[in-house]
This record gives structure tokens, sequence and C-alpha cells, in this order.
């Protein structure tokens, strides 16, 4: 049982690939997404082989056996089943996407359903927004229109075009107070609040998609069938997951949910790499309450 929760943010510096295996539509090699949303994310399973990878290298596992033992008691031994690691993470679901905007260079969109999600995950994770959201169950943005903190009367979203949402300015504003206080280093002036109808059709259309070349080795031009396309969230995507810690079971080695979490607190960087094509520059994200997290040690 999960004794600690920690609720932990990203933002892509670099397009990222979590990849869901060989696509069956366009996309050759689509990213995550979840089944019922279609909204990307990024698996649990994914996102902790990342972290498990990075800190590895960080910390020099590989030349010091102890430090090695050390991080495989808490993330769980590479081979076998000797025990059960002691730390969990949650997807990365997604919080903010970037698109293309007319009035800027670009926004950060989000939508209702994504919003109150978020907000039962603080509530699970630390509980001290709940007097601040009651008023969340009143969100509302038609299709067609969007809610903004910049006083914008239009926005250019990609082709489309959506106009002002004027009514209940109260939530408007509660959910501004919720993200200013939770979201360090976003600019507010960029979110862009539309419904979630809208939001999924973006999401699901505006990802970055790539076509790479497989070149042939031996001659050095492309081979004849070796072109393939690749799916990425683009960089600027604002992302959150929940680290999870428990007590262990083993009594030689006893460790308490509180020290499974002050051992990532401590040792996690602000900059890894999560996802595919790490040796291409992809998948660098930053963890945007970095200074929180670590001062939580």
């Amino acid at each position: 049982m999960y004794k600690e929760k920690k609720i932990v943010y990203i933002k892509a510096l670099t397009p990222l690939h979590a990849g869901a295996g060989d696509g069956l539509e366009i996309v050759d090699m689509p990213i995550q997404r979840e089944k019922h949303s279609n909204i990307p994310k990024i698996e649990a399973s994914s996102l902790k082989g990342s972290i498990k990878h990075h800190l590895y290298d960080k910390l020099n596992c590989k030349n010091d056996e102890k430090i090695r033992k050390d991080m495989y008691s808490i993330f769980g031994p590479e081979n076998g089943d000797d025990h059960a690691s002691l730390i969990g993470f949650t997807d990365a679901r997604l919080l903010l996407f970037p698109i293309k905007s007319g009035t800027d260079i670009f926004k950060l969109i989000t939508c209702k359903y994504v919003i109150q999600r978020w907000i039962e995950d603080l509530k699970m994770t630390d509980g001290e927004i709940e007097e601040e959201s009651d008023f969340l169950r009143f969100i509302d943005v038609a299709d067609g229109q969007f809610k903004d903190f910049k006083g914008e009367q239009q926005q250019i979203l990609e082709e489309y075009v959506f106009d002002i949402d004027n009514t209940d300015n109260e939530v408007k504003d509660g959910i501004k107070i919720i993200l200013e206080n939770k979201l360090k280093g976003i600019d507010i002036n960029r979110v862009v609040l539309l419904s979630d109808k809208d939001y999924i059709d973006l999401v699901s259309m505006y990802t970055e998609i790539i076509t790479r070349n497989k070149i042939d080795v031996k001659t050095g031009v492309a081979e004849k069938t070796g072109l393939f396309t690749e799916e990425y969230l683009p960089s600027e995507s604002v992302l959150y997951f929940i680290a999870l810690g428990s007590d262990s079971f083993d009594e030689a080695n006893k460790k308490t949910a509180s020290e499974v979490m002050d051992y990532f607190n401590s040792n996690v960087g602000e900059v890894f790499q999560a996802g595919g094509d790490a040796t291409i520059g992809k998948g660098f994200v930053k963890l945007l309450n970095h200074k929180e997290v670590t001062e939580n040690e």
C-alpha cells in the first residue's frame, strides 16, 4: 500500500515519442493515447523505466555496487522477482497542449474534463484545494468558444476560429488561481480553455508527424521501402504524474515510504529523457516543480 504521494509536473523541451507500437492507421509509429478519450499520455511503465535509467546513469550505478543495490532496492531488481518495487508512478496525463495561434506564437489548450480530473488528482495527493475547487463543477465552455486569462475576444488556433465565452467569470478566476499556485514557470496568458469536444479534436489532429528514412549502410542512399512516419507529442506540452512510495517488506533492508520518497526527491534531476529516439535528441523533459520536489527531501 502506498503511504506517500507526490504530484510531479513535466514540460516537454523537445518532441516526445512514447510509442504505442506499430500503427494500423496513417502513422506507422503512433504515440500512446488513452483508449477512452484519445488524449496523449505516457504509460507508467515507460515513465518509470525512463526515470530508472536516468538515475542509473546520474548516480553512476554501473561502477558503484552499493549505490546500484540501493537504487534497485527502491525501483526493483533488474532481473528476477526478489522483491517488489517500493516506488510507483501513475501514467503521465496531459494537462496543457501547445497549439499554433494566430494571436501568439502558440497557446496552451486544456478543457473541462482535463481540469476536473487534475483537481481530483490534486485532492488525492495533497488535499489542499478542496475549498477552492468546489466551483469547478460549474465549468462549461460551448463548442466553438473559449475562455482565457488574457482578455482576448477571439482565438485562431491552427485554422479554426473561436469566439470568447464571457460567462462564469468567477469560475475562470478560480481556475487561474489554481493554475498559478500549482504550475510555476507557465505563462498563464497562454492558457486557453476549450470545450471537451474541441480539445479532443485538436489533440487528436495536431501532434507532430515526422517522416523518417532508413539509409542503406552499404550504399549510403535511402532504401526503397525505408520511409516511415513517427508521431511526437510537441515541445511545450505539460503533463503530470503521481510518484508513490510504500514501506518495504524486507526486514534486512527496511525502508519507510517517507524514505523512498526522499530518495526520489533528492536524486531525480531537473531534466531527463523519456520515451524513444533518445539518440536524436527527442524526449527531453523538465520538472516544473523540481525545486519544490527537491526541497521536500
